[in-house]
């Protein structure tokens, strides 16, 4: 079978379909640009639907953008890029203001100003929000501001494979449209990555399913440096009941709201781990002190710890997290009265691309925003950063790549041989079933890359990833369905390129977790649990070697 192909071409190419991909195609399309935004899923889709409790914008009349960005830096892990970080903090305000004129549906207080929340981690409440639907609410006004822009060309449902180069230059890329299995070619003078994070490496996770590091892995593969890949925002994750399984209740919410975090002994742990400040610790402090209780044995029976706001009245739970409470309701768990079994999942991947303040990587011709990338967060991310810095971000890839196609020169066609391997997939009769591989590779990041790290289980997942990329993709099969379906043909390659995603992205994240030989930020290793300030006051970096190995370094920070 040969597989159909059409061809595209234009200025500007946005490979995502969340809050930053869909801030760079405003900007794009504002510009006066020829823009195509290619998402996996639907328009405006990726994980802005995730964040919950609001998002962190120094609106208030004591607050001060210079006073946020002091908080983001003091919980970076000493490892944030301060340049990234000033222009986020200031323009947040701008953005804030912006989507309020496009109908954003922030919470306002009984004078009609914005109801800001503090989060742990902050000195001021500085979180805009739309109770603990704040990513549903985003999401909701950037689609209907898409929806209405004729300027900006949506490919809904089209997964890119892999990036096109002419030199050193990226000169466009290529993929699957999935409704169809029609492969697809994008001449492009600038592309944008925002595919989000790489929580779907995990097999607990609370990201859509399409979440599985692409920008990460396109970029790397381009020649684009990644950074501080090993730094994960793992964030408390339903294990009981099974009706609840992966739903993320949102801990920050809960501590504002009162409750409290219980090991099957009934011991409230945080007090033990921060005796002071349990009650403003961040969401890595909490991850961390679950962890290290579960690892110790103090785990209920599905292996978590107990979030519990039985001693919270009811009206408060209501007011401060009414999503959390409805949808554990509509399930049949009522958290005024039973506690939570909670155990650590991934949520958002703080590391990522390397980016100046405007989104440009060091590869000419690309840029990246969102999760995708990296310097942003640093060790750790104080909540209400993700969303934020997505959409300030986004925007400015968006901007400064319109203004700087006319210095770009003509996209090059795309390689008649792109496809050859993809064709090899589709007409394959016999092999390993890609639905086995891609639960081997989140299965092996759940059991040895976890929230807690050590050497040899490092080690372990960078051999088995390695094997699976050398003895078993290439052996890689579709479903039978795939040979008579178009439609079950391009979701079957959808899923089975992310296996080759989710492969590499393993093996990169396992070296880093084993390079950084102490434990800092997000970051911990049970066999070394001190920061080590003279040996790794440092951002990891990871380069693709001309060889097709791995490059690893650690750029110390002064």
């Amino acid at each position: 079978m040969t597989l159909a192909r059409k061809d595209f071409e234009t200025d500007v190419l946005i490979v995502g379909g969340g809050a930053a991909a869909t801030m760079a195609a405003f900007e794009c399309a504002e510009a006066g640009v020829r823009v195509i935004q290619a998402t996996k899923g639907r328009a405006t889709s990726g994980t802005t639907t995730v964040a919950r409790g609001g998002f962190a914008a120094a609106m208030g009349k004591d607050d001060s953008p210079e006073q946020h960005l002091a908080e983001v830096l003091e919980h970076g892990g000493e490892l944030i890029n301060p340049e990234l970080a000033a222009v986020w903090t200031a323009d947040i305000v701008e953005v804030v203001n912006d989507m309020r004129r496009w109908g954003a549906e922030f919470i306002l207080d009984d004078n009609g100003e914005l109801d800001l929340k503090i989060f742990p981690g902050h000195s001021h409440a500085r979180a805009v929000h739309h109770f603990d639907t704040t990513g549903n609410m985003v999401t909701k006004a950037l689609s209907k501001k898409l929806r209405a822009d004729n300027r900006i060309e949506k490919h809904s449902l089209t997964s890119i494979v892999d990036l096109v180069k002419d030199g050193p230059r990226v000169t466009g890329a290529w993929g699957v449209d999935y409704k169809t299995g029609t492969l697809v070619a994008y001449a492009a003078k600038e592309v944008i990555l925002c595919t989000g994070g790489g929580s779907g490496l995990f097999y607990v996770n609370d990201n859509p399913p399409q979440v599985t590091g692409d920008g990460y892995v396109l970029g790397f593969r381009a020649g684009a440096p990644l950074l501080g890949i090993e730094m994960i925002d793992f964030q408390a994750m339903c294990c009981s009941p099974e009706e609840l399984f992966g739903f993320a209740p949102h801990p920050t919410g809960f501590i504002n709201a009162g409750a409290v975090f219980r090991n099957q002994e009934g011991e409230e742990f945080l007090k033990r781990y921060y005796p002071d400040t349990a009650e403003q610790s961040t969401r890595a402090e909490v991850i961390l002190a679950m962890a290290r209780e579960i690892h110790a044995g103090r785990a209920g029976l599905t292996g978590g710890i107990f979030m519990d706001a039985t001693q919270v009245p009811k009206e408060t739970i209501l007011k401060q997290i009414p999503h959390v409470y409805k949808t554990c309701l509509h399930r049949g768990i009522d958290i005024s009265e039973t506690p939570l079994e909670v155990a650590p999942g991934s949520h958002t991947w703080l590391g990522g691309l390397e980016i100046d303040i405007d989104g440009k990587t060091p590869v000419a011709g690309l840029w990246a925003a969102g999760e995708t990338a990296g310097g942003i967060h640093g060790g750790n991310r104080i909540g209400g950063s993700a969303l934020s810095a997505s959409l300030v971000f986004g925007r400015r890839a968006g901007r400064a790549a319109a203004a700087s196609i006319n210095e770009a020169p003509p996209p090059a066609s795309i390689p008649d041989d792109a496809s050859a391997w993809l064709e090899e997939l589709v007409n394959r009769e016999e092999g390993l079933l890609f639905a086995d591989m891609r639960l081997r590779c989140r299965m092996l990041a759940h059991e040895k890359l976890g929230s807690i790290r050590e050497a040899g289980p490092c080690a372990e997942a960078i051999a088995e990833y390695e094997r699976m990329e050398r003895d078993d993709i290439p052996l890689m099969r579709l479903s039978p369905e795939a040979q008579h379906s178009d439609k079950a043909r391009g979701q079957d390659l959808e899923n089975a390129l992310s296996v080759k995603n989710l492969a590499l992205l393993g093996k990169l994240l396992a070296m880093a977790a084993l390079k950084r030989e102490e434990s800092r930020g997000a970051h911990f290793r049970l066999d070394f649990p001190e920061t080590d300030d003279a040996n790794w006051r440092a951002v990891t970096r990871l380069e693709s070697a001309p060889n097709g190995g791995i490059d690893f370094q650690a750029d110390m920070v002064t």
